[in-house]
């Protein structure tokens, strides 16, 4: 028994010893994850905000126009503001995940791997959800406002000058887009584990794969509706607009959903993927040379 206690005590504290190492690993993962997707997530978010601000181009069309800039001016691209917004967002939630994950590993027993899960995903969800809502703000007023202004005078659309002084963000838009995150969450964390254990697949792993890439996408086809209503909500606040408001959600919702539920791929697939592979291995590198050590 003695001896017991002093070896949980002995790795506890090789534990505490490298946290700084693995939080050191979990920030470095992010931050290469974040740099993987942000640009082609960035391309996709302009091009739906364009679309819904003036459907005079085609979602195909913006989509690939901004897909091709970034190939073709990389340095402005990267530079510019929408990719620091985009890349900020998913570089300070991967950076959440992944160092809750390993302070609860070193800190809670696996007795509690349930609780250490469930910080973990309310940290997360409490890092994510306002970072997204001020992403699509920033991204509205970037794009959306601009367009809008261009169609109205008649002259040609330049999204790529943003607008001199951004209105005031509406209550009510900022709210839809809360609506349309928690659609998105509920999709992408809750119901993949409810829901696994009756897809058609025999292994277990298999079934959960599945179903945390399926579930999320489809969830899109409930969340595009309400990222239209909330782009449409800034371009045309004005309430007796409410018949054409419909018209122009309709319009445009088979293409933005089918985009939204690509877009799900690299940013809660790929992304994951990478971020997970990337700290596995930063927390490898850490353990071998300490770890040789502590059984010498």
């Amino acid at each position: 028994m003695t001896e017991l206690v002093e070896s949980q005590s002995l790795q506890r504290s090789w534990k505490n010893s490298t946290l700084p190492w693995y939080l050191a690993g979990d920030v470095s993962a992010a931050l290469l994850s974040s740099t993987l997707i942000s640009p082609i997530l960035t391309a996709i978010d302009r091009a739906v905000v364009e679309n819904a601000a003036s459907t005079n181009r085609p979602m195909s069309v913006a989509l690939k126009e901004n897909i091709r800039c970034t190939f073709r001016y990389p340095r402005r691209f990267f530079v510019a503001k929408p990719f620091f917004y985009m890349w900020t967002l998913y570089a300070a939630t991967y950076t959440t995940a992944n160092s809750v994950n390993s302070l609860a590993a070193t800190f809670m027993d696996r007795s509690q791997e349930v609780l250490a899960s469930s910080v973990t995903f309310l940290a997360t969800c409490i890092v994510n959800v306002p970072l997204g809502v001020w992403k699509d703000i920033r991204f509205v007023q970037t794009y959306g406002r601009s367009r809008l202004s261009s169609t109205a005078t008649g002259t040609t659309p330049t999204p790529k000058v943003p607008p001199q002084s951004p209105t005031k963000f509406p209550q009510a838009v900022g709210a839809t887009f809360l609506a349309r995150d928690a659609i998105t969450i509920l999709g992408s964390f809750t119901l993949p584990p409810m829901i696994s254990h009756r897809l058609p697949m025999i292994d277990p792993v298999a079934q959960m794969a599945a179903a945390q890439l399926l579930v999320p996408v489809l969830s899109q086809v409930v969340a595009t509706p309400m990222h239209l209503l909330a782009l449409d909500l800034y371009s045309n606040p004005n309430k007796s607009e409410n018949g054409d408001r419909a018209k122009r959600i309709r319009k445009g919702l088979l293409e933005t959903t089918a985009v939204r539920c690509a877009r799900i791929i690299p940013a809660f697939g790929v992304g994951g993927i990478v971020n997970t592979g990337l700290k596995e291995w930063f927390h490898s590198m850490v353990e071998e040379g300490p770890k040789t050590e502590l059984r010498n």
